[in-house]
């Protein structure tokens, strides 16, 4: 079966056809409920899309009168003139550069290493102005199979090819997929870690397992931890000391509601590497639901002297405090930490808020901000009481002024006012009693 097959369509270089074919399987191959049919399908999209965005730069380039061979002969000719005794035929610089390149990413250590790529840049093919447009497309036909790299030499290569400042063309020009996830490297959004190999005996295909670690985050990101959780498997058989894939495994556990083998995953992270915040956050989360506030206390504390203090720390350092009785001591941190929580809206802290502002669980004797509520709270509701009151009596107080002045009548008349006033009043109070209520 071709991938073709898979989409049931024929070859094309559409990618409007390539989109739609899938959008029609994913109906067939839902994520959830054939999850191996939708990772075939998954797979055959992506390649349908590589293949197309290829055939559509071959056709291109055919109609280019063979821009290439017509450098390729320049060279030669210059190369026979400068050495008419050889009888070998000069390669052209990009195939070089490229070759060079290839034989680095081969050699792990040296891949990893950001001065070996720094090196490779100032070769003097990066500095040929006749190369500009070729070298583009050739570094990225070069990344859709070599896209195993660290941060520092995805900067290495932007800085290069200047990738973020010309992104908006190539999303025009190039797979949108691709781009999206060269700009997210370099951004470092999605960015594993490669540290955890140092000094390591890789006796295990090393391409094949960071493929794996790739395709786990990309389906974690996609939201499917079923598919992901078999790369992570398998990936974990192959190495263990991987911090970034010991979290991914937590993060897929904690996804499909299996809170002790996350914890497990989320320990090993912190043996690996202790100062990893993500890992020991969700370590804080995790032991507060299962009401092991003590020890969610104390992760936070640790992030705390970490200088990590966020929203999500404060509210799961509270939510524990609380549940221990320290309402007094979450007052006094709320206070201390004002500038963090008042940065922007955060859900989850604004829930504890809510929470700890509620007299009807807890006294506010403790909450150093009551005091200024109820003075201006007062000044609301006296500000919304004579609203009411006017929006009540208006019509009354102009009608009795014009009868009273063009009638001139006697002062008696005013008791009637004041009745009318009095039961506009009493409107007004049970109006907001109601409210208060």
């Amino acid at each position: 079966m071709t991938y073709w097959t898979v989409l049931g369509i024929d070859p094309t270089t559409d990618e409007s056809v390539i989109k739609k074919a899938y959008a029609s399987q994913l109906q067939v191959h839902h994520p959830e409920e054939d999850p191996e049919g939708y990772q075939r399908l998954r797979e055959a999209y992506e390649w349908a899309k590589k293949q197309a965005n290829a055939l559509q730069v071959e056709e291109d380039y055919c109609d280019l009168d063979d821009p290439y061979d017509e450098i390729a002969v320049t060279q030669h000719s210059t190369w026979q003139a400068d050495d008419p005794g050889s009888s070998q035929l000069k390669l052209h610089p990009a195939q070089v550069f490229f070759e060079q390149m290839e034989e680095l990413y081969d050699d792990f250590l040296r891949r990893v290493d950001p001065e070996q790529w720094k090196w490779l840049m100032t070769n003097d093919y990066m500095w040929d102005m006749e190369y500009q447009g070729e070298r583009l497309y050739r570094l990225l036909e070069f990344l859709e199979d070599h896209r195993h790299l660290p941060w520092a030499v995805w900067e290495v290569l932007n800085q290069s090819f200047q990738l973020l400042e010309q992104k908006e063309d190539l999303f025009d020009l190039y797979d949108e997929d691709e781009i999206a996830f060269i700009i997210g490297q370099i951004q470092g959004t999605s960015e594993l870690g490669y540290e955890c190999f140092e000094g390591k005996q890789l006796d295990f295909d090393i391409e094949h397992y960071l493929t794996l670690r790739q395709d786990a985050q990309t389906l974690l990101m996609e939201g499917n931890p079923v598919a992901a959780r078999d790369d992570l498997a398998e990936a974990h058989a192959m190495f263990q000391d991987d911090p970034d894939l010991q979290l991914m495994r937590a993060k897929c556990y904690i996804t499909i509601g299996q809170k002790p083998e996350a914890l497990s995953c989320l320990q090993r992270v912190l043996d690996l590497k202790p100062d990893e915040h993500e890992a020991r956050l969700l370590m804080a989360q995790i032991l507060y639901e299962q009401q092991q506030f003590d020890e969610a206390i104390r992760e936070c504390e640790f992030l705390r002297e970490q200088g990590r203090l966020d929203q999500d720390v404060l509210s799961v350092h509270g939510n524990s405090a609380i549940e221990l009785g320290g309402i007094e001591q979450v007052w006094e941190q709320t206070k201390q930490n004002e500038p963090i929580w008042q940065e922007f809206y955060h859900f989850r802290y604004n829930l504890l808020l809510r929470r700890m502002w509620n007299k009807h669980l807890f006294s506010q004797e403790h909450n150093p901000y009551y005091d200024d509520y109820r003075r201006q709270r007062k000044k609301d509701i006296f500000f919304v009481s004579c609203i009411l009151f006017l929006r009540l009596s208006w019509l009354y107080l102009f009608l009795f002024g014009l009868v009273y002045f063009i009638f001139h009548l006697p002062p008696v008349f005013l008791g009637l006012l004041l009745i009318v006033l009095c039961g506009s009043a009493w409107k007004t109070i049970r109006t907001i009693r109601m409210i208060l209520s």
